[in-house]
């Protein structure tokens, strides 16, 4: 293989790497991938080979049935052929298990760096701190190395530079500078190798592994203003050819003001997940007042979402800001289940009652920024989702939905005690209609569910309803 295709592989290496890791453009990351492997290896050579990887299998088991008759004659040339085949299968297998990796199906996985980028689940600093300098690190390679990208990558690895961590407090019973100092140094004088290691491993544990949680720089008021912002007229139209339309969010204070609560920032994984029979937790823990205008079902999502965690697409904590946003959104009704529109086709999907969350995910990572491509928009700056929650809940009343014995497929996920994702869903009438939160596992294929597709900035990912400033102009 020549240099230059070394180099290609290694850069579709990187990508499928931060595909993982990076949620908030995994979807342009597997897009880059593909244009990239096509040029080495194309799709209809990768289906050939695992055509051949096939192939192996049957003529194993005809092999054995030529063996079981004792006709010699064909199980010699069955194995020879078996034998060429194998070694055509087996040649470049570092390439194919790379193909297989971009033009195989697609999934979100909870990978550590991924959960601990969301800012929702704990972890030690120093783990943290290489988890992100490799993302960056390996964004700065390929902006050196692939130049119609190069912006982009740069402008993703500035933003994840741009992080903070927050400690959790520190213990009680901490390590004294001085004295750990005076143990290191006795123990340097005697030659005492082992209990100097041991000291400063003490000291880096002390210093660093701190559990805490990413931060986000606050987000530019301008942020919030660009959700609001009309859509263009010829998005609008192409839309309209798709099944979609532009629905305008009105803010409801009231929810932000809810989540806003201090409790958001203890957040604890569930002792189990969101199901029918189980909601959110009983109350909020320092019994942070609700709003009258918020109702009980509502309550006990709100609940959950803030003091669990919830992940969106874009690999953000979701503690939804229920701020004025435009998004253009299927508004079917809810009484035709698996009603037909173009964007179905758009995403290569068949259906889109039963679809389980896994055959949903394939969709979007694959087909979402050309969906949005042809809809006019910037796929930076769009993506294709399942409807939010919070979307779905702020339409309902426009919509009819929320009356039906049935739920619809939401953005996101909870993240289990065992750091599994759990699939978002709600709207069932038997649990709260328009409020109701509830999650199921991503294999789930049932009649009871249906996806609705929304088309949304992915900014709105990143604007939580409780950012620190806003806490602290509350509480003066």
């Amino acid at each position: 293989m020549d240099p230059v295709e070394t180099a290609r592989l290694d850069e579709v290496e990187s990508l499928i790497a931060l595909s993982r890791d990076d949620w908030k453009f995994s979807d342009l990351y597997l897009e880059r991938a593909e244009a990239l492997l096509s040029a080495v290896v194309a799709p209809q050579e990768h289906r050939r080979h695992s055509d051949r990887r096939a192939s192996v299998g049957r003529l194993s088991a005809a092999l054995r049935r030529a063996i079981q008759r004792a006709d010699w004659r064909e199980a010699a040339q069955l194995a020879a052929d078996g034998a060429e085949l194998r070694r055509r299968v087996q040649a470049s297998q570092g390439i194919w298990l790379l193909s297989e990796k971009v033009y195989g199906k697609h999934t979100v996985e909870a990978s550590p760096t991924a959960l601990a980028l969301s800012g929702a689940v704990p972890q030690p600093g120093s783990i943290v701190e290489r988890q992100v300098a490799g993302l960056c690190s390996r964004l700065r390679t390929l902006a050196s190395r692939d130049s119609e990208e190069r912006a982009f990558y740069l402008q993703r690895a500035q933003e994840l530079e741009s992080l903070s961590f927050e400690l959790e407090e520190p213990p009680s019973v901490s390590i004294d500078p001085a004295e750990l100092r005076a143990e290191a140094l006795a123990a340097a004088e005697g030659a005492d190798f082992d209990a100097v290691l041991r000291l400063a491993r003490r000291a880096s544990a002390d210093r660093r592994d701190r559990n805490g949680r990413v931060r986000p720089p606050p987000p530019p008021e301008s942020r919030a203003d660009r959700l609001d912002e009309p859509l263009p007229t010829l998005a609008i139209e192409a839309a309209a050819r798709l099944g979609l339309s532009p629905a305008t969010l009105e803010p409801r204070p009231t929810s932000s003001a809810y989540l806003s609560c201090c409790c958001a920032d203890s957040v604890t994984l569930p002792e189990k997940p969101l199901s029918e029979g189980r909601r959110g937790p009983e109350t909020c823990t320092c019994g942070h007042a609700c709003p009258p205008a918020i109702g009980e079902a509502l309550k006990e999502g709100l609940d959950a979402l803030m003091l669990h965690p919830f992940l969106t697409s874009g690999g953000t904590r979701y503690l939804p800001w229920f701020g004025s946003e435009r998004i253009l959104v299927e508004t079917f009704p809810e009484e035709e289940p698996d009603a037909w529109s173009p964007i179905l086709d758009a995403l290569s999907l068949t259906r889109r009652q039963g679809i389980t969350r896994l055959e949903i995910e394939e969709a979007l990572l694959r087909h979402g920024p050309a969906v949005c491509r042809e809809l006019g928009l910037d796929p930076v700056v769009y993506r294709v989702a399942c409807i939010p929650f919070d979307a779905y809940q702020r339409l309902a009343d426009l919509y009819g939905w929320g009356a039906e014995r049935r739920w619809t497929h939401f953005d996101g996920y909870q993240v289990t005690r065992e750091l599994r994702l759990q699939a978002l869903v709600g709207g069932d009438v038997r649990f709260g209609g328009p409020d109701d939160l509830c999650g199921v596992g991503r294999a789930y294929d049932s009649d009871h569910l249906t996806a609705r597709f929304a088309v949304v900035r992915r900014e709105r990912f990143d604007i939580r309803a409780a950012e620190p400033s806003d806490r602290e102009e509350a509480s003066t």
